[in-house]
């Protein structure tokens, strides 16, 4: 049975969607126990142990190109944990059959796609010095959520496009798809 870790920071509830719809879709093609975790202000990086899983998808949303605070703060925990452990080698080299997804939620209005290709790739730093491969980098499309109105208009002005009701049924469709697609490789 394939051990996979689903673990997400979702601020306004667009990485949740996507989060949950990996949980549904992993767990439906059998054989595979999933543990979810949602990151918070008061999550533990102690635990549980990302060495523990044969997969992981690891996601947050994006804010000034990067996850929020409080998962670059839960990733930086992480990471020093297991550089206590010795866990971290010089080389990191690639630990046989444990492999990784990492994914954002975004809505680049200003620049687009490169608003959001930093934020898998600062997640995928903390799973590749562990030796985990990370074979994918998702970027999903997702609507603006803010009580402030200055930042509603990006859901329909930016260079996205309208971004609105996102991530929609149909970006949860392609996720399922992806999800599928890597888990039976």
């Amino acid at each position: 049975m394939m051990k996979i870790l689903n673990l997400y920071c979702s601020m306004t509830g667009n990485t949740k969607k996507i989060a949950l719809q990996i949980e549904k879709t992993a767990k439906s093609l059998g054989m595979m126990e999933v543990t979810t975790i949602e990151v918070t202000k008061d999550s533990d990086p102690n635990e549980f142990d990302l060495l523990d899983f044969d997969f992981i998808f690891i996601g947050s949303g994006v804010y000034t190109w990067l996850p929020p605070q409080i998962m670059i703060d839960f990733c930086r925990a992480m990471l020093n944990k297991h550089v206590d452990r010795g866990d971290v080698k010089s080389y990191s080299p690639r630990i046989d059959k444990k492999r990784a997804v990492t994914y954002c939620t975004f809505g680049g209005p200003h620049t687009g796609v490169n608003e959001a290709i930093f934020t898998p790739k600062f997640l995928g730093q903390l799973l590749d010095h562990l030796g985990i491969e990370v074979i994918a980098e998702w970027l999903i499309e997702g609507q603006f959520n803010s009580k402030n109105e200055r930042y509603m208009r990006f859901n329909t002005e930016g260079r996205m496009g309208d971004i609105t009701g996102r991530p929609n049924e149909s970006d949860l469709q392609r996720v399922a798809n992806w999800v599928t697609g890597v888990l039976k490789v």
